[in-house]
């Protein structure tokens, strides 16, 4: 089941508990429109699974049963769905947003290095013989340029992305990876104080969920309690620090994480719109190079190769 689809599973169940429905009539009222999936859902609740546990066997987002667990054994679960369906709504604009970035510039890049090793396999030869037989010689450093060069940025690119896979604290020097982040871990303490976890709890419980290789709880206790400076590898913005602390001074931390939230998500989805529009930029830009550079190495000779004829 594609996110998508779960996500309106999602915003439904909430809509209809918000209504005042309880959610064994909230899910027979969903029937008409995802059949196959809430009869699937209904029959393991039947069972006597959990919700949390239904939507884990159903094949949901971690984040998912994840955060229904939290509110089921807090018994909020009407709190958990309202911020389940805002952090679904966050996930699939970062995915959105993520496409631009990533996937369809990789896409391009995957065909145009496709097209440029077969020119290079199946046409190039024929043109070599050629210019042998005339006796035309070629700039061997251009023509090395014109077929390898995208081969050898896709492997620099290759090897920065294993790096930061294997090494994920790294991946904090990225301001927008940073940035992603530290929203997550602020959704995450927002469901957990909203259904009556104290912030010690709250610390123990993301401690044992979250990546300790991404997250040091340690070095974000040092620096609410110590004012220690965050280093730049470090998960957690300056801002993140200067809203949580606001909250703590105010006695309102959930509201001061809430508006950091609303505030950052905007300023994120804005960061991956304009680097989408540079990768764009310079992805276009590369190929056409790489196009002339083709184009020169094999129409230049085969003009000459007329001239001579």
């Amino acid at each position: 089941m594609n996110s998508e689809r779960q996500y309106m599973i999602v915003k439904i169940l909430n809509r209809l508990l918000i209504k005042g429905y309880s959610l064994l009539e909230a899910i027979d009222m969903m029937k008409q429109v995802h059949g196959n999936i809430i009869s699937r859902m209904k029959q393991k609740l039947d069972e006597g699974n959990l919700l949390s546990h239904t939507f884990k066997i159903l094949k949901f987002k971690p984040f998912v049963h994840d955060t229904i667990q939290i509110g089921e054994k807090s018994n909020k679960i009407q709190v958990a769905f309202g911020l389940l369906e805002e952090q679904f709504d966050f996930y699939l604009k970062i995915k959105k947003q993520m496409n631009k970035v990533l996937l369809y510039p990789v896409i391009l890049f995957g065909f145009a290095l496709f097209c440029f090793e077969m020119i290079r396999i199946n046409l190039y030869p024929i043109i070599e013989n050629l210019l042998i037989e005339f006796s035309i010689i070629q700039n061997k450093v251009l023509i090395i340029i014109s077929f390898h060069l995208l081969k050898w940025i896709a492997c620099i690119l290759f090897m920065i992305f294993f790096i930061l896979y294997h090494k994920k604290n790294l991946a904090n020097l990225v301001p927008s990876i940073k940035l992603y982040r530290t929203i997550i871990l602020a959704k995450q303490l927002v469901i957990l104080l909203s259904c009556g976890n104290s912030l010690e709890e709250a610390f123990i419980i993301l401690q044992s969920s979250l990546n300790p290789k991404i997250y040091n709880f340690k070095h974000l206790e040092s620096a609410l309690l110590n004012d220690s400076k965050l280093g730049l590898s470090s998960s957690y913005s300056e801002s993140f620090l200067q809203y949580f602390k606001l909250g703590m001074k105010t006695n309102d931390l959930v509201n001061a994480l809430k508006d950091y939230i609303t505030i950052y998500e905007e300023i994120l989805i804005d960061h991956l719109t304009k680097l989408s529009y540079y990768i764009q930029f310079g992805l276009f830009s590369l190929l056409s190079i790489n196009i002339f550079l083709i184009y020169y190495i094999v129409m230049i000779p085969m003009l000459q190769i007329s001239e001579n004829i």
